[in-house]
Formats: C-alpha cells, sequence, structure tokens
C-alpha cells in the first residue's frame, strides 16, 4: 500500500505500534525552523509530498496548533475531538471532525473510494 503522512504522530509512536512503514517522511519543527501553528510548516510537509495544500487532510487533535493552524496555511483539516471540547474558531471550521481515530478510520473506509480519483 502507498505510504502517507496522515497521521502527523513521533516516529517513536509509530514504530512501536507498528505503523512506520505507512509513513513517507517525518517532519519536526527542529528539522524545519518552525512549529505549528506555522504555516511553513505545513506548506513545506506539501511540498515534500509534492501536493498542493487544498489536496491535503491534516489530522490532529490539538484545535489550535495542529488544525487551526493547517486550515489556514490552506490545508484541510481533520480533528480528533475526544474531549467534545468548543471550537474556538468561527472563522476557520474543521472539514472533518470525531471523538477517536477509530471513527476518521471508519469514515475513511466508507468514503475514500469515492473520493479517489478515477483513472480512464
Amino acid at each position: 500500500p502507498p505510504r502517507s503522512p496522515l497521521f502527523p504522530y513521533t516516529t517513536l509512536f509509530r514504530s512501536r505500534i507498528g505503523l512506520a512503514h505507512h509513513f513517507a517522511f517525518q517532519l519536526g519543527s527542529r528539522e524545519h525552523g518552525a512549529a505549528k501553528p506555522e504555516a511553513s510548516i505545513f506548506h513545506a510537509a506539501c511540498t515534500r509530498l509534492g501536493v498542493a495544500p487544498a489536496q491535503v487532510l491534516h489530522v490532529g487533535d490539538h484545535a489550535d496548533m495542529d488544525v487551526a493552524g493547517a486550515i489556514a496555511a490552506g490545508l484541510r483539516g481533520c480533528w480528533i475531538n475526544r474531549d467534545a471540547a468548543t471550537w474556538t474558531h468561527p472563522q476557520l471550521q474543521p472539514d472533518l471532525q470525531f471523538d477517536t481515530l477509530t471513527g476518521l478510520a471508519d469514515w475513511l473506509d466508507a468514503n475514500l473510494d469515492a473520493a479517489a480519483p478515477r483513472s480512464t
């Protein structure tokens, strides 16, 4: 299967649960020189992927650093809102919101084929 930076977890976490092979790369703030929510770190990840920001879904559990930062940088955002927190960014809205990663995985299973480009 293709490797994906869909879930931006640390290398240690990914390797412990056996997901590291699904990721093309890791981009850390120390390596990049700026941290989330700075737009430049999101844009650098998009550049390394070779895709436009609007084609990337950034998944995160921190409303400000992950989701609002990604949306402000032009990416799509998915908020994993485990604590049923209130969204505090009225000008920015997440594209997706789930209370668990399982909810996101279920949504992807149901919708990914429909959203994938069709070859002719």
